[in-house]
């Protein structure tokens, strides 16, 4: 699949779990949430879900998207994982930027990382790093795994 074809992929409506095992030295599991799922929900684990094993959290933003409520939902979950497990590390990937101009892309970044970082602060959870990874913001998210 080539990185434009990402722009029309079905959004995820379950949450399911591959696990990677390419070598005795790259062993890992992904695990894709829909973003419909209910942190908060009594019914999720999060315990189990972000709790021992668990060394990363990316969170994909959709940049055609009106992301506004994807914010708040980056928020939620990650001030939730980090109450469960302190150690784990945030990665916001920004999708589907092929589609817009570069100067849409630039300012598509700042606003993201501005407004994140702005309701952690306002939120007294500064302590939360979220990185933002810029060679996912020049491609699709899709690209950017299979480059790497």
């Amino acid at each position: 699949m080539s990185p434009n074809e990402t722009l029309f992929l079905e959004s995820t409506n379950k949450i399911t779990k591959d696990d990677i095992s390419s070598s005795s030295f790259i062993q890992f599991q992904v695990w894709d949430f829909p973003g419909q799922i209910d942190f908060f929900d009594p019914t999720f684990d999060a315990d189990n879900i972000f709790g021992g094993q668990c060394e990363a959290l990316i969170f994909i933003i959709d940049a055609q998207d009106d992301y506004m409520e994807s914010l708040e939902k980056l928020h939620s979950t990650v001030s939730r994982a980090y109450k469960v497990n302190p150690n784990i590390h945030f990665e916001v990937f920004i999708h589907k930027v092929d589609g817009l101009s570069d100067d849409q892309k630039i300012e598509t970044q700042r606003e993201i990382h501005q407004r994140a970082n702005d309701e952690l602060s306002e939120s007294g959870t500064d302590s939360i790093h979220l990185r933002f990874d810029s060679l996912v913001f020049l491609s699709t998210c899709m690209a950017h795994w299979f480059i790497n």
